[in-house]
């Protein structure tokens, strides 16, 4: 999944330590750290909803 415009606009303000994390608002500030870890170790960490993996299936009869 592709990061949004605003995502990627709040990632680069505190990257160039224009902002930190806390000033991102609430709604965001999930997303925002998800960029910011997966540009400083290069993976994207599983997002997990209701105990499945975000994007995984499901094994339902």
């Amino acid at each position: 999944m592709k990061p949004s415009i605003m995502t990627m606009n709040y990632v680069t303000l505190i990257q160039d330590e224009k902002m930190t994390i806390a000033e991102v608002p609430e709604t965001l500030r999930p997303e925002v750290e998800r960029w910011l870890n997966y540009f400083s170790t290069g993976q994207l960490p599983t997002i997990v909803t209701n105990g499945n993996a975000a994007g995984g299936a499901t094994n339902e009869n």
